[in-house]
């Protein structure tokens, strides 16, 4: 298992994020406290149609840790870009920024940039939970220099593509996560959400079908 440290609602046995790899926050690149408070009232605001707010929140953010956690160990080596997007009444709801991450296998290791973007991307899963809606995780991964990029993913040439992403999406609804086939993952990115237009193709990316996700079992 891979080591990670500082997760923003730790659990005892619970993996840990490192934050030691770029992004600290700068005059330029503010920790995202404004994008998490705000989630945070929409998190409540829609625990307070529940017959226990408190309860509805605690459950929906032990669902996002879990699933924060798995995307995150199970992305494979690579340099990865992660996001959610969580349909609301007056639009899709996502992070400011995708979170960067890298993952080195073969030293078991994981850096998460220090601004904590993690947070945002955990309300935005507790946001999906508690609200009921079918929310989308995105990954976008690209290979680290050196990587077996093929071993990694299990399909196609090491080197075939290594310029571009390889995007993988999970559908979360109601407390589950469920990976999303290739073509499923592009026509969600390659069409524009309120209206199905077409969007411009990126001919260095790639949609691959995603795996199970695996999330980490809870204590007792």
């Amino acid at each position: 298992m891979s080591t990670i440290r500082n997760l923003p609602h730790p659990r005892p046995g619970t993996p840990t994020v490192d934050r030691s790899g770029p992004g600290a926050p700068t005059a330029d690149r503010p920790a995202p406290g404004a994008a998490v408070d705000r989630l945070d009232a929409l998190i409540w605001a829609a625990a307070r149609a529940t017959d226990d707010p408190q309860l509805a929140v605690g459950r929906a953010r032990e669902f996002a840790e879990g699933v924060f956690v798995g995307l995150v160990v199970g992305a494979g080596s690579g340099a990865h870009r992660l996001n959610c997007s969580v349909p609301t009444a007056s639009g899709p709801v996502t992070a400011e920024q995708d979170l960067h991450f890298e993952i080195a296998a073969e030293v078991r290791t994981v850096s998460l940039p220090a601004a904590g973007g993690e947070r945002e991307l955990c309300e935005l899963f507790a946001l999906a939970h508690v609200t009921r809606a079918e929310a989308t995780a995105i990954l976008r991964t690209r290979p680290l220099p050196g990587a077996d990029f093929g071993a990694t993913f299990g399909f196609g040439d090491a080197n075939a593509g290594s310029e571009g992403y390889v995007v993988r999406g999970w559908r979360l609804a109601d407390g589950q996560t469920a990976p999303i086939d290739a073509a499923g993952m592009f026509a969600f990115c390659c069409s524009e959400a309120s209206s199905g237009e077409p969007l411009p193709l990126d001919p260095t990316t790639r949609y691959a079908d995603a795996r199970p996700l695996v999330t980490p079992p809870r204590p007792g």
